[in-house]
C-alpha cells in the first residue's frame, strides 16, 4: 500500500493491520487543526519513500475509540508500530523527527534490501528531510504548535466550563444524549448522583472546535471540574470503577 495514506474506520480494523506485523505509522489528526492537515502532506510524501510500510490516519474525533484507547489528548500525533507492537511515539507537528522515526521503524527505502537498523534512524532519510523542510520551511527546533486561540473564544469558553461545578460538555443533553460515550458518562454522574451542568456542543460549532484547541483534546464528551478538565468517557468510567468519581467531584 506504498504511496498512500490509509483512513482507518474502526478499532476492528486498526487492530488487524498492526497485528499483520509489517511497520505501521498511524497518524491521529483533526480537520480543524493546520498543523495536523500539513503533517498529513509530510506523511503522505514519506508513504512514497517507504512503500513496504503502512501508513494510517484516525481523525481523532470521529474514531473516540481509538484516541481513548491511546490516551491521545493532543493531535497532531503520531504512533510507530513494529511485530505487532508498539514501539516509538511523536507529539506535535516536527517533519525532520517524523521522517526520522519512520526511517526507524520502516527500515531500508527498498525493498528486498536488509531494513535499517534503529541507530541509523538519524542519517537514513537525509533526502526526505531535506525535501520536507522546503515543502513547510520548518526549522528543526521549532515545530509547528498549531491554531492559536482567539482571546474572545478563550474567555467565551473559560466562562462556560466554569458555568458549572461538575461541567459536561457532550453531543446532546443530559436527557437526551446523543451519541453512546455521552450517554456512558451521563450514566455514571447520575449513578454517583454528581450534580453536573451540561452543554451541547452540536448546537455551537465554534465552542465545539475551540473546546478541542483550549483542552488539548480532540474528542467528545468533556468533564470538567471547577474549570479542570478531568477527561472523557474511559477516564471517567474508570474513576467511577476504581470508587473515585463522586469524591473527586464534590471534593
Amino acid at each position: 500500500m506504498g504511496g498512500a495514506v490509509k483512513e482507518v474506520k474502526s478499532k476492528g480494523e486498526l487492530d488487524r493491520e498492526i497485528k499483520e506485523g509489517s511497520a505501521v505509522i498511524l497518524h491521529f489528526w483533526a480537520s480543524w487543526c493546520d498543523a495536523s492537515k500539513q503533517m498529513d502532506n509530510v506523511l503522505s510524501h514519506l508513504s512514497t519513500d517507504f512503500p513496504q510500510a503502512h501508513f494510517l490516519r484516525v481523525e481523532a474525533e470521529e474514531q473516540p475509540e481509538i484516541s481513548e484507547a491511546y490516551s491521545i489528548s493532543a493531535v497532531p500525533y503520531f504512533v510507530f508500530f513494529k511485530d505487532g507492537k508498539t514501539v516509538d511515539t511523536l507529539e506535535g507537528a516536527d517533519p525532520s523527527s517524523l521522517a526520522n522515526k519512520v526511517a526507524k521503524v520502516a527500515g531500508s527505502n527498498h525493498p528486498g534490501e536488509p531494513a535499517a537498523p534503529a541507530s541509523l534512524g538519524m542519517a537514513a532519510a537525509p533526502t526526505i528531510i531535506e525535501t520536507v523542510k522546503e515543502l513547510y520551511n520548518v526549522n528543526d527546533s521549532s515545530p509547528l504548535k498549531g491554531i492559536k486561540k482567539g482571546p474572545i473564544l478563550e474567555d467565551r469558553l473559560k466562562k462556560l466550563i466554569t458555568s458549572s461545578p461538575v461541567m459536561l460538555f457532550m453531543k446532546g443533553n443530559a436527557d437526551y444524549p446523543k451519541c453512546g460515550f455521552s450517554s456512558k458518562v451521563v450514566e455514571a454522574l447520575k449513578e454517583e448522583g454528581v450534580e453536573f451542568g451540561t452543554f451541547d456542543i452540536l448546537s455551537d460549532e465554534e465552542v465545539r472546535q475551540g473546546l478541542k484547541k483550549f483542552s488539548n483534546w480532540p474528542t467528545f464528551p468533556q468533564l470538567y471540574y471547577k474549570g479542570e478538565l478531568i477527561g472523557g468517557c474511559d477516564i471517567v468510567l474508570e474513576m467511577k470503577s476504581n470508587g473515585e468519581l463522586k469524591s473527586t467531584l464534590t471534593e
